[in-house]
């Protein structure tokens, strides 16, 4: 059995002394994604959830959910609130047939609807992911950045 204590964000599992900042860990895995999928154009690294494979836009939202402290009220029903939407459907049919169709159903639905409701801000996640990463490799470059105060454009150099 592991015992576990919260500190604000933080996690600590005693069993071999594990830490844990679901912040640190959602950004880590964008930044992973970043190097993985993103695209570089125009000087800028781009990635949009919609390139992401089923399986990381899944982890990402999980991730993303541990960060916002299980926070799934709302999320659950996506973009539609209203008293029949989909979620609500599907768990009443769940309900009434515990079927593996049914199941598998409102397994769906929901995974849909909480990738929606979080569109906005796991993109979020990923455009901070991808301008972390541009800085990193013009850092390892030798390459730093400074913003030109008569147009505000970024410019790089040494």
């Amino acid at each position: 059995m592991t015992n576990k204590y919260k500190y604000d964000n933080m996690c600590i599992s005693v069993k071999g002394l594990t830490f844990m900042n679901h912040k640190i860990n959602i950004f880590n895995y964008a930044e992973e994604l970043v190097a993985h999928y993103a695209k570089y154009r125009y000087d800028q690294y781009e990635l949009s959830l919609s390139d992401l494979p089923e399986s990381s836009l899944n982890e990402l939202a999980r991730l993303y959910i541990e960060h916002t402290n299980r926070e799934v009220n709302e999320c659950i029903n996506g973009d539609d609130f209203s008293i029949n939407n989909d979620f609500t459907c599907a768990l009443l049919a769940m309900l009434q047939d515990d079927s593996q169709e049914n199941r598998e159903r409102f397994a769906e639905v929901t995974r849909k609807n909480i990738l929606t409701y979080y569109k906005e801000s796991l993109q979020k996640v990923l455009d901070e992911a991808c301008q972390f990463y541009l800085n990193n490799m013009m850092n390892e470059q030798g390459l730093y950045a400074r913003y030109d105060l008569e147009n505000g454009d970024l410019i790089w150099s040494r």
